[in-house]
């Protein structure tokens, strides 16, 4: 999908279509995380990871801190004696 770069104030900006806030359930204020990719010329933009929704840990959160502790759940343990 192609987008044109915007000003906004004294900042550049892309805007995103209605789709891709609706599907990601995105808001003003949301924080999202923007990767640069020298090699491949590629920027790309993901959803921030949100800790609570709606006054409850997201299932997104919850599965990268099962995912954590897994990977580290050895170094966890020699550390805890």
């Amino acid at each position: 999908m192609q987008r044109k770069i915007v000003q906004v104030g004294s900042s550049l900006a892309v805007t995103l279509p209605a789709e891709v806030v609706k599907e990601f359930k995105l808001k003003k204020g949301h924080a999202v995380e923007v990767s640069v990719h020298p090699q491949s010329g590629a920027v790309t933009i993901r959803p921030g990871i949100r800790y609570y929704e709606n006054g409850k840990v997201t299932r997104r959160f919850r599965s990268l801190a099962e995912e954590v502790r897994r990977t580290y759940d050895d170094a966890f343990r020699k550390l805890s004696k």
